[in-house]
């Protein structure tokens, strides 16, 4: 999978608009967060830290203006030493995981994985978005090779069996 299709891909999952995760795309190219498209013609395959990157810049979106200040934040929100993008990258290019939901707040995380609540950051009394674990999940099996419905059967099996 290449940007453009994972792009595409988090705008079908998210119910984000292409055009919207561009926009946050090129501020986080802007600030060095993900690296460019070097040919269009071949465009290499998605790597973990840019694919990580962006799903941050789309969970934390409060702006484009600050779409870089506001992934770096929420990427920095830590839960007993661990940050919260690197548990992201495990949830995504790990081993399949069950995900409850999701929660973003303005400096950290809500999520229930496996049966466990974790916070990263601090919590705040409105949060900025909900994602259902099956999102999560889907997210990541497409991510590692799954077809959209196998991404989606596998979603809806591991719920089943959690």
């Amino acid at each position: 999978m290449n940007k453009s299709e994972f792009v595409a891909m988090l705008s079908r999952r998210l119910g984000v608009p292409i055009a919207r995760i561009n926009g946050l795309l090129e501020r986080l190219h802007s600030a060095g967060m993900v690296t460019p498209i070097r040919s269009k013609r071949h465009p290499p395959p998605i790597d973990e830290p840019d694919a990580v990157a962006i799903l941050l810049a789309v969970l934390a979106d409060r702006g484009l203006e600050h779409a870089a200040d506001n992934a770096w934040t929420l990427a920095a929100a830590h839960h007993d030493g661990e940050r919260f993008d690197a548990f992201l990258a495990q949830l995504l290019f790990g081993p399949p995981r069950y995900v409850g939901h999701l929660i973003v707040h303005r400096e950290g995380a809500s999520v229930v994985v496996d049966a466990v609540h974790i916070e990263f950051g601090e919590r705040s009394e409105a949060p900025t978005r909900f994602v259902p674990g099956g999102v999560i999940m889907a997210i990541a099996a497409e991510l590692q090779g799954a077809s959209q419905r196998d991404a989606d059967a596998l979603s809806a099996i591991t719920r089943i069996l959690a």
